[in-house]
């Protein structure tokens, strides 16, 4: 029977966790019915259904109709640390709402201006004219000067890569992303039936990085490979200008695209200009709004190379035909009237403040972060496993997201979690977070097994 202290739903949860990092237990293993595991360890029919309920909430099973339950991937599309009303929320890349603009005070300029009505009627493809002006100037803060009729207007940046992707990809084609990656490129690649082949990630040696893009090159035909150079996701790690360089020669050797994430850029520590500006004719670029200002307008502007404007145009219309025209003037009128640089100011000091906060409290851990970032890599000390932390992360009271979340292989994950300081609503609310987190460390893991 499980033990280990605390509820019996969660010692199951904990069993089931150390048995996957372990290797007991592996991706697609089917488990015992409820009724089974029950009987088994002598407990109620209810501790078992909450216990594997907690584990599929957590991405570390994956329930199918008429089949049964499964170990899920490593990668599972609801991974371990979702948002939670029962916990302090860390494991989120949330974009400090406290400090969002006033709706209320834009939505009234909008209307003041006249002509409201025409924002409820279709429009181009790839947005109006004003709205990718307002595009352009956003794309100055990014340090890549273009043009309004190059710019496309997306629903947040997850849309624009998948609007990328579709333009230039055909299924079965292989694209590139990083052994640690952003897991919604896997959910996109999955619906676009694309391959996806996993490169070191960056922050390591650049020669074997480098080396590794070569060698995939040579063994298929490499349609794009993905990136987030300014604040990778999830490591922190920044792109320098010598690997920007060298990824724009290779882009152009070998004829692949480079898809350029730039979602934290104005968030990191200074990055250099962008891959674009050294490979304009095999980038897409991708500056989001939603992530530095607010999410919930979902507005990102994309740019595409030069010669597939309107094959990129097209691939808006297969996806969602126009974005809605409304949330892409409130953005508008943001960038236009100043609102949103001073609220990208606002959430830099607050973020710098809680980067702060968590070098104190987490002081002698090994952390990764970049000075104003919304989230830090904390790695973690033996024996501790990413889902394990995690788990005693979450029976504390704080959510945290393992790294398993963000594997693009079957190599085992690195011992560590993404910690979004960011998140919590307060900066009061992150600082108990992280002190959990601290007292957590300093306890150790409660090794947990089943018998």
């Amino acid at each position: 029977m499980p033990d280990g202290g605390g509820p019996q739903y969660l010692a199951i949860v904990r069993a089931l966790a150390a048995d996957v990092a372990e290797g007991r237990l592996h991706a697609g293993d089917r488990l015992p019915t409820h009724r089974q595991l029950a009987r088994a360890l002598g407990l109620g029919l209810g501790t078992v259904t909450r216990a594997y309920k907690e584990a599929l909430q957590g991405g570390l099973i994956a329930s199918r109709v008429g089949r049964g339950t499964f170990v899920a991937s490593a990668s599972a599309a609801n991974p371990l640390g979702l948002p939670s009303s029962r916990a302090i929320e860390m494991s989120v890349d949330l974009p400090l709402h406290a400090e969002d603009p006033d709706l209320a005070a834009a939505l009234k300029k909008i209307a003041r201006r006249g002509e409201t009505q025409a924002l409820l009627r279709y429009g181009d493809h790839a947005g109006s004219a004003r709205h990718r002006r307002a595009g352009a100037a956003w794309l100055e803060r990014c340090e890549l000067p273009v043009g309004a009729d190059e710019v496309v207007v997306c629903a947040g940046t997850h849309h624009a890569l998948c609007v990328a992707l579709a333009t230039i990809a055909k299924a079965g084609e292989v694209v590139l992303c990083d052994a640690l990656c952003y897991p919604g490129l896997r959910a996109l690649a999955n619906r676009l039936q694309l391959k996806l082949s996993a490169i070191p990630s960056p922050g390591g040696d650049l020669d074997a990085r480098l080396a590794a893009i070569e060698a995939a090159c040579r063994k298929q035909r490499v349609r794009a490979i993905y990136c987030t150079p300014s604040v990778h996701n999830p490591t922190t790690a920044r792109m320098e200008v010598d690997e920007r360089r060298a990824l724009a020669h290779l882009a152009d050797e070998h004829g692949f695209h480079v898809l350029e994430d730039d979602v934290h850029r104005l968030l990191g520590d200074g990055p250099p200009p962008p891959v674009a500006t050294l490979a304009r004719e095999r980038s897409f670029y991708v500056a989001s709004f939603s992530k530095a200002v607010v999410p919930g307008l979902r507005v990102a502007f994309l740019v595409p190379p030069p010669g597939l404007l309107r094959r990129t145009a097209e691939s808006v219309w297969a996806t969602t035909w126009t974005v809605p025209p409304l949330p892409v003037e409130v953005a508008a009128t943001w960038i236009e009237d100043g609102t949103a640089d001073r609220v990208v100011a606002r959430k830099r000091r607050e973020a710098g403040e809680r980067q702060g906060l968590c070098a104190s409290l987490l002081a002698g851990a090994r952390i990764d972060a970049q000075s104003c970032s919304y989230f830090a890599w904390l790695h973690l000390p033996e024996p501790w496993t990413s889902v394990e932390f995690a788990l005693e992360a979450r029976a504390r009271g704080v959510a945290v997201t393992p790294s398993t979340a963000f594997a693009m292989t079957d190599a085992p994950a690195p011992p560590a979690v993404r910690v979004c300081v960011a998140a919590p609503a307060t900066r009061e609310e992150a600082e108990r977070g992280l002190g959990i987190l601290r007292a957590l460390l300093d306890d150790g893991p409660s090794r947990t097994s089943a018998s």
